[in-house]
């Protein structure tokens, strides 16, 4: 006779799912220096915790559930296969709005430090001048007009190149992005800090999230559960036509 032991999930959680891979990329004191609280950190950091806790639950249930001898194995399976799905759609559906808020907080930081501001008095009006002069230099000459630029501050130049379409510009794409990233880095280097660190939490919740799926994945869809909740199905449905032929 199967035992509910046969059907046993070995399951398990994995270091992923735990708050601390978001708080690892938190920003550090500076001596007796607090940072501001960050409610994107604290939002996927408190998503990650609820996956935590509630992995560990569900695999301390799965080990009390198979353990119980009381009852057939095809119960077990079904209340461990209930328990993750719903377990599953508590913990994604905080960390999807965890990283809805932070994708949110990523896109407006990439748009601040995208390019400067047009001046408030002249405008674009002499952008597409900027640039055609530009393009008609050398790649040396451009070069040291864009180096200049940035050196001496001068938003004018640097915002008229990216501000505009690359193919525009006569520079390369790498050569947009590196003069982009020369930009962000000295007038908005706080913004950019905290971009790189949303970047790596949004990555971390991305693994940590998968991470749970495939732990609810290993409870929920097993050959055994499935073929159990299926035989379960038929026989609610059988038992209610009966009843309503009586």
């Amino acid at each position: 006779m199967a035992t509910n032991y046969d059907f046993e999930q070995k399951l398990s959680v994995s270091p992923s799912i735990d708050e601390r891979a978001i708080d690892h990329f938190a920003e550090r004191p500076i001596g007796n220096i607090k940072p501001e609280p960050d409610l994107e950190h604290q939002a996927l950091s408190g998503a990650l915790a609820a996956a935590r806790q509630e992995a560990h639950a569900l695999v301390d249930l799965a080990n009390a559930t198979y353990a119980d001898a009381s009852q057939p194995p095809a119960a077990a399976a079904i209340q461990v296969a209930t328990a993750a799905r719903k377990s599953s759609e508590r913990v994604i559906a905080r960390i999807e709005a965890a990283q809805a808020k932070v994708d949110l907080t990523i896109t407006s930081l990439e748009r601040l430090t995208f390019a400067p501001l047009p001046d408030a008095v002249v405008g674009e009006r002499y952008d597409q001048e900027i640039r055609s002069s530009l393009k008609a230099l050398t790649h040396d000459e451009r070069a040291k007009e864009i180096n200049d630029a940035l050196a001496s501050a001068d938003m004018q130049l640097i915002g008229a190149v990216l501000r505009a379409p690359r193919v525009t510009t006569g520079m390369k794409a790498f050569e947009l992005e590196a003069l982009r990233h020369r930009f962000r880095s000295q007038h908005f280097p706080a913004e950019m800090k905290r971009l790189e660190r949303l970047r790596k939490m949004r990555a971390a919740s991305d693994t940590g999230a998968g991470a749970f799926n495939k732990l609810v994945k290993q409870a929920a869809d097993t050959k055994y559960a499935a073929r159990a909740i299926a035989a379960r199905d038929k026989r609610e449905s059988m038992l209610a036509a009966h009843q309503q032929e009586a």
